[in-house]
C-alpha cells in the first residue's frame, strides 16, 4: 500500500476529528473562525465521552455511538442557547473580510502541513509500517482491544493489561479514533494508527497553532502564515514524540493544547478581538479539560501551568482597580479572597495529577539548558534559528507595545519546566514541579515550541508594522501631501491579501525548511529507523510474516504464550489471537510465571499443565532472545524462548518463518 491508497483513511481521521465537533460548536454559539477552531476540541471531547458512556451502557464502540452522543450533546447545547437567548452579549464580526482571514489560515496550513508531510511520510515509509518502540506495543494492542471488545472507555482500557481491575483508567481518545478509522475504512490497525498520526501531526497541530495566533493577534495575514510555517519547523514537536515512546496520546493532547489556550485567551480578554461570548467560552473550557484529560492528562497539567500568567494578571488588575478607586475594605477583601481560593484550587488539582515515577537523571548543565531553549537545541538536538530570531522579535514587540506580557510568561514557564527536567536531581521540588509528566524531559521539551511559535508570529507582525511606520514617516517628509500606498497585511478582501498569503507561505516554508534542516533531517532518520524491520527492535520481517498467519494456524479460543520482550505480544494487534501478555509491563502474575517457567517440560496432571489448561495457553511464539529492552525481567519466560534447545521440551512445530517459530504445546 502507498500513501495515495491510504488517503481515504487519513481523510476519515480528519473528518472524524473536525466535523462532529463543528456541529456541536455551532450549537454552542460559535461562528466563523471560532466554530472551526473549537471543532477538534469538541470532537475529541465527544469521542472521549462516547467511549465512557458506551462502556457504561454496553454500547459497542463505533460510528453510531459517536454520532449518538454528538446528537444528544448538540441537542442540549441548542436548549441551553435557547434558554439564554437575549441574555448573552453578541460577538461583533471579525475586522477583516472572511476571504482574507481564510486565505491567511489556508496559507499557514499549507506551509505547516507541507513541511511536516514531506518529512513524516518518507520517514514512516509505507502506511502499513509501525513504530517498533516500547509504547507502541501497547497502543497497537489497545486499538485491537477496542475493535475486539467494542469498549472504548477511558475508565476500563487498562483492563487489557489488568483484566480483574474494576476501574482501570487509561486515556483512550487516540485509540478510539484509530479504531473508528479501522472500522470505517476496513484498514488494519497499522494503517489506521498511521492515518491518525498524519491527521494529528500534519493537520491538527498547524491548524491549532494558527487558530491560537488568530485569537491573539486578530485576522492579520502575516502572523497566521508565520504560525503555520513555524509549526512545521520544530524537530522536537511533533516529530520527536512520534519517535520517543512513541507518545501518541501526548501528541494528540499537545496538538489540542493551543485550542484550549485559545479558550483562556477569550475568557481573560487577552486577544485583539472578542470571538466568543462568555457562555460559549465557559462551555468550551469544560469541553477542553475533558478532551485533554481523556487524550493524555498531562495536557491538562500544561493548560494549568500556562493559565497562571492569565489568572495572575486578571487578579492583579482587579486588585489594582479596587485599590486605586478606594473601593473599601470589602471589595478589596473579596478580590484577595478569590485569589487565595484560585491558588488553593490550583495546588489541589496540580497535586492530584502528580505521578509516582522518578527515574530520570540530569542530562544537561544549566548553561546548556538555557541555550537549548534560546536556540531550539533541546536535549542537544539541531538549532531552530528562524524561530528563535522571530521569538526574540516577539519579545521586543510585546515590550514595545506593552501588551501581551502573559505570552512571554508562558514561554518562560515552558522553558523553566524543561530546565528543571534536564538540570535538577530527583527530589521533592522536581517531583512537585514536573511529576505530572513522569519527569520526562522529552514530554517537557515538546512544550517549548508552542510559545516560540506564538512569539515568532507576534514578532513578525511587530517587525512589519514597525517597518511600515518607518517608511510612511520617510514618505511623509519627502512628499507634498501625497500618501505612500503601502498595503495593509490585514487586508480588506482584496486579491493582494490573498496573494500575499500564498507568497508568504511559500517563502517562509522554504526558509524554515532550509535553516532548520539539520535537526529535521536527524529526527527523520530516527523515525525511519524506528519504523524499520532493521534492526527489528520489536519484530523482524520474518516474525511479522509468521504472526500474520496466526488467524489461520491458531484456533480463536486459544492463547499464545509469548515473551513480551521479544515482540510476541504484537501477535494480538496483528492477528487478533490472544496472548499471555499484551505489553512489557506489568510483569507476569504468579500463574503466568509458573507457566512461562516450564510448561514445555511439564506433564499431564502437574500444576503447570493445570494452569496452562485453565488459561487456554496451548501455543508458543518463539522469537529467540533478541529483546526490545535487555532487562532482567526478560529472563522470566524460559519456556517461551529457544524452545527447540530446551532439554525434554514436548512441543510440535506448527509454522515457521526464518528463525521465528510457532509451537503447539504437547507436554500437557
Amino acid at each position: 500500500m502507498n500513501w495515495g491508497q491510504a488517503f481515504p483513511a487519513i481523510a476519515v481521521a480528519a473528518l472524524l476529528m473536525f466535523l462532529p465537533g463543528l456541529v456541536l460548536a455551532r450549537a454552542l454559539g460559535a461562528k466563523g473562525f471560532a466554530s472551526a477552531a473549537m471543532s477538534p476540541l469538541a470532537s475529541c471531547g465527544l469521542i472521549g465521552l462516547a467511549g465512557v458512556v458506551g462502556g457504561l451502557l454496553r454500547l459497542g464502540w463505533g460510528l453510531f455511538s459517536y454520532l449518538l452522543v454528538t446528537a444528544v450533546c448538540t441537542g442540549l447545547a441548542f436548549l441551553l442557547r435557547r434558554f439564554l437567548r437575549g441574555r448573552v452579549a453578541p460577538v461583533a464580526p471579525a475586522s477583516a473580510a472572511p476571504a482574507v482571514q481564510w486565505a491567511a489560515i489556508l496559507g499557514g496550513m499549507v506551509a505547516g502541513s507541507v513541511l511536516i508531510l514531506t518529512r513524516l511520510l518518507p520517514a514512516i515509509g509505507k502506511p502499513g509500517n509501525f513504530g517498533q518502540v516500547y509504547d507502541n506495543i501497547f497502543h497497537l494492542n489497545a486499538i485491537r482491544y477496542i475493535l475486539e471488545t467494542g469498549n472504548a472507555s477511558s475508565l476500563t482500557l487498562g483492563r487489557m493489561l489488568s483484566p480483574d481491575a474494576g476501574i482501570a483508567i487509561y486515556p483512550s481518545v487516540w485509540h478510539s479514533l484509530a479504531a473508528l478509522v479501522a472500522q470505517l475504512t476496513s484498514s488494519d490497525v497499522f494503517v489506521s494508527e498511521n492515518a491518525v498520526i498524519v491527521a494529528v501531526s500534519a493537520l491538527l497541530w498547524p491548524f491549532a497553532c494558527i487558530m491560537l495566533v488568530r485569537g491573539i493577534t486578530g485576522p492579520r495575514v502575516l502572523p497566521l502564515v508565520v504560525a503555520g510555517a513555524l509549526s512545521g519547523g520544530f524537530w522536537m514537536f511533533p516529530f520527536q514524540l512520534l519517535q520517543w515512546g512513541p507518545l501518541y496520546p501526548n501528541t494528540l493532547a499537545y496538538s489540542l493544547l493551543p485550542l484550549a489556550l485559545l479558550v483562556l485567551v477569550g475568557l481573560f480578554r487577552a486577544g485583539r478581538e472578542r470571538f466568543l461570548d462568555d457562555v460559549s467560552l465557559w462551555s468550551f473550557l469544560l469541553i477542553a479539560v475533558a478532551a485533554l484529560f481523556l487524550s493524555q492528562p498531562n495536557g491538562v497539567t500544561a493548560l494549568l501551568a500556562f493559565s497562571v500568567p492569565l489568572i495572575a494578571a486578571a487578579w492583579f488588575s482587579q486588585l489594582r482597580v479596587r485599590v486605586r478607586t478606594k473601593a473599601g475594605f470589602r471589595p478589596i477583601a473579596l478580590v484577595v479572597l478569590w485569589g487565595f481560593a484560585s491558588a488553593a484550587a490550583f495546588l489541589l488539582v496540580w497535586q492530584a495529577l502528580l505521578l509516582n515515577f522518578d527515574s530520570w537523571k540530569p542530562s544537561r548543565t544549566l548553561d546548556q539548558a538555557v541555550g537549548d531553549v534560546a536556540t531550539g537545541t533541546l536535549l542537544g538536538g539541531g538549532e531552530t534559528m528562524v524561530a528563535s530570531v522571530a521569538a526574540l522579535l516577539g519579545i521586543i514587540t510585546i515590550i514595545w507595545r506593552r501588551r501581551g506580557g502573559w505570552i512571554i510568561a508562558c514561554g518562560l514557564i515552558a522553558a523553566a519546566l524543561y530546565v528543571v527536567a534536564v538540570v535538577m536531581y530527583q527530589g521533592r521540588f522536581r517531583h512537585f514541579t514536573i511529576g505530572s509528566w513522569y519527569q520526562d524531559p522529552y514530554r517537557l521539551a515538546a512544550l517549548v515550541p508552542l510559545f516560540m511559535i506564538v512569539l515568532g508570529s507576534v514578532g513578525a507582525d511587530g517587525l512589519v508594522t514597525a517597518v511600515r511606520g518607518w517608511l510612511r514617516r520617510i514618505a511623509s517628509k519627502r512628499s507634498t501631501g501625497r500618501r505612500l500606498g503601502l498595503p495593509e497585511f490585514r487586508g480588506s478582501g482584496s486579491l493582494y491579501a490573498i496573494a500575499a498569503a500564498a507568497i508568504l507561505a511559500l517563502a517562509l516554508s522554504t526558509l524554515v525548511s532550509s535553516v532548520h534542516s539539520p535537526g529535521l533531517d536527524a529526527i527523520s532518520t530516527k523515525i525511519k529507523n524506528s519504523y524499520s524491520y532493521y534492526p527489528g527492535w520489536a519484530v523482524s520481517s520474518d516474525e511479522f510474516a509468521l504472526m500474520s498467519r496466526l488467524d489461520a494456524t491458531v484456533p480463536k479460543d486459544a492463547v499464545i504464550g509469548v515473551n513480551p520482550f521479544n515482540g510476541g505480544t504484537l501477535a494480538y494487534a496483528i492477528s487478533g489471537r490472544h496472548v499471555t501478555q499484551y505489553h512489557l509491563s506489568p510483569g507476569p502474575d504468579e500463574d503466568l510465571r509458573k507457566i512461562a517457567m516450564d510448561v514445555t517440560t511439564s506433564q499431564t496432571g502437574a500444576e503447570t499443565c493445570r494452569l496452562a489448561e485453565q488459561e487456554h495457553v496451548h501455543y508458543i511464539l518463539d522469537f529467540g532472545r533478541f529483546y526490545i529492552l535487555n532487562f532482567v525481567e526478560a529472563q522470566a519466560y524460559p519456556a517461551f524462548d529457544n524452545v527447540a534447545a530446551t532439554p525434554g521440551a514436548k512441543v510440535e512445530l506448527v509454522d515457521h518463518q526464518g528463525a521465528a517459530k510457532l509451537y503447539k504445546i504437547t507436554a500437557c
